[in-house]
């Protein structure tokens, strides 16, 4: 069988491409999705809404990995923005359906998970926003 060089050439380079994109399915923008376990997978973004509707949190993710998150009012106002990276962590905010803050987490990252986990104990937030240093629970 007899094939030409371009034919040759083509195979190659369709092969290549194949394995390309089956080695690295998840760097690829919109394959985000959360295994049977929970656990997030692919590259996209994640959006999260309060009870009414309303945006609550934003994540954009990497391969899996969380690497920006942006958290906003009830009304559509920005209330922050956190980028994570392997060697310093990131934080997170939980809200209350207000959008007040209800607690404040340091995340690490966990390499044999490839994950970020809890770093420290989290600081919780009264009501009015303002944090109790000594609260072991959630303040609702």
């Amino acid at each position: 069988m007899k094939y030409r060089l371009k034919t040759l050439i083509e195979i190659v380079t369709l092969s290549a491409l194949l394995f390309a994109a089956y080695k690295y399915w998840d760097a690829l923008p919109g394959t985000y999705h959360k295994n049977e376990h929970g656990f997030p997978q692919g590259t996209g973004q994640a959006e999260y809404h309060y009870d009414n509707g309303a945006l609550m949190m934003r994540e954009w993710y990497f391969r899996g990995l969380v690497y920006r998150t942006t958290w906003f009012m009830p009304d559509g106002r920005e209330i922050a923005t956190e980028t994570y990276d392997k060697r310093n962590g990131g934080v997170g905010y939980y809200l209350r359906q207000d959008g007040t803050i209800r607690s404040k987490y340091t995340y690490e990252y966990m390499p044999d998970l490839n994950v970020y986990g809890n770093a420290e104990f989290p600081l919780y937030y009264d009501k009015s926003g303002t944090p109790v240093p000594d609260a072991k629970e959630p303040i609702d």
